[in-house]
């Protein structure tokens, strides 16, 4: 998805001003693929390709976060997440 992010980008005038960088799950593996926009801090989760466009467009271009894709905030760094199987116990 990342090369897409980055074709995208380019389509519309922003390489060099927009960074798409490809990562691991960012220890949000339940709620992949995520995508994370900074320096606003905004994550997505179970984005597809069919996404990416409404989050360029809407977020990156107009500043307003797509808000059907966002992760509550209680699922961010927390062991917690009503996503998150438990750990085995060991």
């Amino acid at each position: 998805m990342q090369k897409l992010f980055k074709q995208k980008l380019a389509q519309r005038g922003l390489k060099g001003k927009v960074r798409a960088n490809q990562s691991g799950c960012l220890d949000q593996c339940e709620h992949g693929p995520n995508i994370v926009v900074y320096p606003d801090a905004v994550w997505y989760g179970h984005v597809t390709e069919a996404d990416v466009d409404e989050i360029i467009e809407s977020h990156i271009i107009g500043g307003k976060p797509v808000k059907r894709l966002q992760l509550a905030e209680s699922c961010l760094n927390t062991e917690s997440c009503e996503h998150r199987r438990p750990k085995a116990s060991r």
